[in-house]
Formats: structure tokens, C-alpha cells, sequence
């Protein structure tokens, strides 16, 4: 991929991780990753003076990712599509984006926030094909 194309993917997913955070006042920030848990962009706002380290969350991300779509197969409960964990300060959703990426989600509350399942998913879709364009026009995913 020529980094100019690799540039515009990651505009057009950074500007749908902060639209999403302008959207929905209790997310605390977004990290677009690969499934195996590189990180593609992120949006922390934030969450990064709490020290937040995207690398680390999109690496356990990728993994939580995998073993849930692993639990669902083994309990003939179908695809994943979001996986919920709830700490005392916040949550954290994360979803497929694309076959090849993922999204997490971090949110500063711990109640249910109306509507956020719904655009975390419509985001992941998104991004999934911006990623997947930018990917099908290039060898390599330079990270």
C-alpha cells in the first residue's frame, strides 16, 4: 500500500472513531485494530491521561475477540457480535470490524448507555469497508 492510500484509510477511520466519540458523550475513546492486535488508528481523547495504552487494549482486544467467537461456535449460538466488559469505572465493547480488523470501544460509565451497541456495530461495518477497500488496492497493510 502506498502511504498515501494507507493515509486516507486511516483518515477516513480516525474521523469515524471521533465522530463517534462526539456522538456519544460517555465514550472515552475507540481503537481500530487487526485481529491479531495491531493497532490501525485510535481516538483515546481522554482516556490516555489515565494512562490507556492503545497496543495493549488492541492486543487484548484481539484476543477477547477470538475467544468469545470461539464460546459462541462452541454453544451453537452463531457469529459474535459484541462482546460487553463491564468494570466498576466502565465498560469496554468490542466487535469484528471487517474480517480482518476490529473495533473497542471505551466507555466511562458502567450503565447501560442507550443506543451504543447499535453505533459501536454501525461503526465496525464502516470501518470494515474502508479497510477492506484499502486493503483489496494494496499488497501489504503497512502498518
Amino acid at each position: 500500500m502506498t502511504s498515501e492510500g494507507s493515509g486516507d484509510a486511516r483518515a477516513q477511520v480516525l474521523a469515524e472513531l471521533h465522530r463517534l466519540r462526539g456522538r456519544i458523550a460517555e465514550v472515552q475513546g475507540s481503537i481500530v485494530a487487526t485481529t491479531d492486535g495491531l493497532v490501525i488508528a485510535h481516538d483515546l481523547g481522554d482516556a490516555e491521561t489515565f494512562g490507556v495504552q492503545p497496543e495493549g487494549v488492541a492486543a487484548l482486544s484481539a484476543v477477547n475477540l477470538g475467544l468469545s467467537q470461539r464460546i459462541t461456535d462452541t454453544a451453537s449460538h452463531g457469529d459474535l457480535i459484541l462482546t460487553v466488559i463491564q468494570g466498576a469505572f466502565g465498560q469496554v465493547l468490542t466487535c469484528a470490524a471487517g474480517d480482518r480488523a476490529l473495533l473497542s470501544v471505551l466507555v466511562r460509565s458502567s450503565a447501560e448507555v442507550p443506543g451504543l451497541a447499535a453505533d459501536t456495530r454501525s461503526v465496525a461495518d464502516r470501518v470494515g469497508v474502508l479497510l477492506v477497500d484499502a486493503w483489496e488496492h494494496a499488497a501489504t497493510w503497512d502498518l
